[in-house]
């Protein structure tokens, strides 16, 4: 076989006079202590050489053939091990600290991913099999090693860790304004679809966006925006992204949206809104139904127990419960939603119409401790309901004159037609709102009861400084000038972020 073989050559020492080595580092420098590696020239590829790295992240052969070399190092170990070190802020050979070291040292430099030099794909907790490998860390689908010539010189390897992000949520009864923002992205996120295949869809939102270190999140759904995360070891990641239209696949009923993303902290649920003609329906079916089982025709709710709720938002809500996972029918969309919560930290949203949808889910999930954000939500239960779900954390959001959070009225639009001929039920209500007769005064406020609509939750508000004018010149020592300049500035360029909370407790220190 001649020099092909160096165990087989009889007077290979001439030929045999290469040598190289490999030092692997994570992003802070820290070498990679007992990596297994395989080594392969491509003078001898039938000789495999191999061991472990010693104490600095270094693994040399010697007396090589003047070929390519290709290394592998045991991908099991290699993921298990980079999942643990830590990202440096920025990705790539650009802030690194590593290279002006290694090329100060005379060595080469490179930058890889655990992909780049293992020797296969290893075993990635609750990665469908059936997906291509997360695609920044695995570049190529089927990892071959990595190659280097020429030899006689160290080759530095800054590894990238094997990590994921998640949302920063904080999981707290105060309000937190990094929650507000990242769980208004979530319930933007529900308005479009789960292809992973398009961009800014749910799935490639977390499947793809959160699983790529080398740059922060960037597209929901049409938006382009970041939202505030931090990374965690790939385990870590969201391992399951579901998707949920009663309108596809085996389900075809209704015409409600959903998805749910569950990291191993934390479960996210968001509720789309408004979407269609049959959304818009159902925000107009407002018809209070009682929610005790005093009678049969209330719907004998099994987790609010007073009060009414708007017929429509129930409707859009309570066939979710019939509907089972995409792709296995024996699991029941809110069974596996509730098992989650009960292992982990539980965060829902929603607007508009999602507001309404994600505070029912809430109250369903109490017992759980859900941290409810809404974004101009309609009012979806009465006085009752309301107070009894007082515990609930919910932070209401209303951005300017929004008409949403205006509807239903803060009445009681509840009426015995209902009983009878339920299109009689809101030609009444609509009559009582707009009929100048006194004797629909007289019998709306004999029938009025204390079961009107109102809102769920704190409220918090964005709106134009000239919406609050008391609020724009208030010392009376400043001068005219001064005034009218402060007036018109706010008046026309400035937005206040108003929490109601945060000054009951600035009150409540001073």
């Amino acid at each position: 076989m001649g020099i092909s073989d160096p165990r087989l050559c009889f007077d290979c020492k001439r030929f045999l006079k290469n040598w190289v080595e490999f030092q692997l580092v994570d992003e802070q420098g820290k070498p990679l202590v007992n990596m297994p590696y395989r080594l392969i020239s491509h003078g001898t590829p039938g000789y495999v050489r191999q061991g472990v790295t010693d104490g600095f992240g270094v693994l040399r052969e010697e007396m090589l053939l003047p070929h390519k070399v290709t290394l592998y190092i045991d991908a099991q170990s290699l993921a298990d091990e980079m999942e643990q070190r830590p990202l440096r802020e920025i990705r790539g050979e650009e802030a690194s600290v590593v290279k002006p070291k290694a090329e100060a040292e005379g060595h080469q430099y490179h930058y890889v991913t655990i992909g780049q030099i293992s020797d296969g794909l290893p075993v990635i907790k609750d990665w469908d099999p059936k997906d291509i490998p997360p695609p920044y860390h695995f570049p190529n689908p089927e990892p071959n090693g990595y190659t280097v010539h020429p030899l006689n010189q160290r080759y530095v390897l800054e590894v990238c860790p094997f990590r994921a992000w998640v949302l920063l949520l904080h999981h707290q009864k105060e309000y937190s304004i990094v929650n507000a923002y990242n769980q208004c992205l979530m319930s933007v996120l529900a308005y479009t679809d789960g292809d992973v295949n398009v961009v800014g869809s749910v799935k490639h939102f977390f499947n793809r966006q959160m699983v790529d270190v080398s740059t922060f999140p960037y597209k929901v759904e049409e938006l382009s925006a970041t939202p505030v995360v931090y990374d965690v070891p790939f385990s870590g990641r969201y391992t399951r992204v579901e998707f949920i239209d009663s309108l596809a696949g085996n389900n075809k009923q209704g015409d409600t949206q959903l998805f749910y993303a569950a990291s191993q902290n934390d479960v996210v649920v968001s509720w789309r809104g408004t979407a269609s003609w049959r959304d818009a329906l159902t925000d107009t079916t407002f018809q209070p139904l009682k929610l005790s089982c005093d009678d049969e025709k209330a719907l004998c709710s099994e987790f609010i127990h007073n009060g009414k709720v708007h017929k429509g938002f129930w409707e859009a809500f309570s066939l979710v419960g019939k509907l089972t996972v995409p792709g296995d029918e024996n699991i029941i969309v809110f069974n596996e939603i509730l098992d989650l919560a009960k292992r982990k930290k539980l965060f829902i949203c929603g607007h508009s119409l999602g507001g309404a949808l994600a505070l029912l889910h809430s109250a369903q999930l109490k017992e759980h401790n859900p941290c409810l954000y809404s974004y101009g939500m309609p009012r979806t239960l009465t006085r009752s309901a309301v107070q009894e779900l007082s515990s609930i954390t919910h932070y209401r959001h209303v951005n300017e004159d929004d008409p949403v959070p205006s509807v239903p009225f803060e009445k009681d639009m509840d009426n015995g037609f209902f009983n009878y001929w339920t299109p009689a039920g809101y030609d009444w209500e609509i009559m009582k709102l707009v009929s100048p007769s006194p004797i629909v005064k007289v019998i709306k406020q004999a029938t009025a009861s204390q079961e009107i609509y109102l809102h769920h939750g704190k409220v918090v508000h964005f709106l134009k400084a000239s919406a609050c004018p008391e609020w724009l010149i208030t010392a009376s020592n400043v001068s005219l000038i001064a005034r009218l300049s402060a007036e018109e500035i706010l008046s026309n360029t400035t937005k206040l972020y108003l929490i109601p909370e945060l000054a009951a407790k600035i009150n409540h220190i001073f």
